[in-house]
């Protein structure tokens, strides 16, 4: 029980890891990692109950897909590459998902080893049952490959762009363009995009 508490204790962490990416616009106070996950869950509660998917494991995977933050941060596209000067800075974020296509993988890949090594460690004295199934739904995830990771990938990208609208209601400067490119992107769930539809005639409504 003593390494169950533990880890259990570091997850809490969680809650004083804020979501860095936003804050390049501007925002002062983002969401937390756990903020994030907790909307997820939801979701995939919500969103996920008339699919055909197992839920429990799409909660599961909803989770712990930003445990690894505890020990790495939130590891943004931009590190390293935003200008200091206000304003270059501003145009810089705008378009961030134009980045060539081998410094996204680059990137990606790198990211994706920090983290591997941050699960290995933050599960490294749990019991072994619990150990592999938190490894192997975490490594789901970030492979796509389930039908549950498919769903949940997807909604990550959705809650985004939900945190985006909350603060274009606070603040009508606020771009949510970006958000919405990577939704357009990526989602092709029936479900979910048909939720984007709802989202857009909330943001129309705020205009």
């Amino acid at each position: 029980m003593e390494s169950i508490l533990n880890f259990l204790i570091n997850v809490g962490k969680l809650k004083k890891v804020h979501r860095k990416g936003i804050t390049f616009y501007g925002v002062k106070n983002p969401d937390s990692a756990t903020d994030h996950a907790y909307r997820m869950a939801m979701m995939v509660w919500v969103l996920g109950k008339e699919k055909k998917i197992n839920i429990e494991r799409a909660l599961k995977i909803a989770l712990i897909h930003d445990v690894c933050k505890i020990l790495t941060g939130d590891i943004t596209p931009y590190d390293g590459l935003l200008p200091k000067n206000k304003k270059k800075r501003d145009q810089f974020v705008r378009r961030w998902r134009r980045l060539l296509l081998y410094e996204k993988e680059k990137r990606c890949a790198e990211k994706f080893k920090k983290e591997c090594r941050a699960l290995k460690k933050l599960t490294s004295k749990l019991p072994p049952k619990i150990k592999r199934e938190i490894q192997s739904i975490w490594m789901d995830y970030h492979k796509g490959k389930s039908p549950e990771a498919k769903f949940v990938c997807q909604l990550d990208v959705v809650e985004n762009l939900l945190e985006a609208l909350e603060w274009y209601k606070k603040n009508k400067k606020f771009p949510t363009k970006p958000w919405w490119e990577h939704a357009e992107e990526v989602i092709d769930d029936s479900t979910l995009l048909e939720f984007l539809e709802q989202i857009g005639k909330e943001e129309l409504k705020i205009k």
